[in-house]
């Protein structure tokens, strides 16, 4: 009997990637690759199929560890990034803008400079044409 070859890291790669499941639509779940497909595939045709996605994304100090990426196929992952990331990061950017925005307002005013002019116009009270009070404003 002879002895069994080590087997690459890339081939038990492809291999783990071919035994991903996904739902089929109705419930029912199915291997993302064929059996029939995966067999006629290289290693190499199998890896290009897939990227691996950033669970805390890699703009916001992500970590490129294995605990923190998840294996998905192109179009996939391209949907994912099109229509949840790329708007969470971009609200991200708008709340940390306004935060600093507001911490600048409030260092200023502690240092004593004047105040930038409100964007709100001022309110004048207005007396009723007869010069009698009115209640409802009470």
């Amino acid at each position: 009997m002879r002895r069994r070859g080590r087997i690459s890291f890339k081939t038990k790669l492809a291999a783990t990637l071919c035994e991903m499941l996904t739902d089929d639509g109705t419930g029912k779940l199915v291997k993302i690759i064929p059996h029939e497909d995966a067999v006629k595939m290289t290693e190499d045709q199998v890896l290009s199929l897939f990227r691996f996605d950033h669970g805390l994304y890699h703009a916001q100090d992500g970590s490129d560890e294995f605990w923190n990426l998840t294996p998905m196929l192109i179009r996939a992952h391209d949907r994912k990034t099109r229509e949840r990331d790329i708007p969470q990061m971009a609200k991200t950017r708008r709340i940390e803008k306004g935060q600093e925005e507001f911490r600048a307002r409030l260092l200023a005013k502690d240092r004593g400079e004047p105040r930038p002019p409100s964007r709100w116009p001022k309110r004048k009270m207005r007396k009723p044409k007869d010069g009698k009070e009115d209640r409802r404003d009470l």
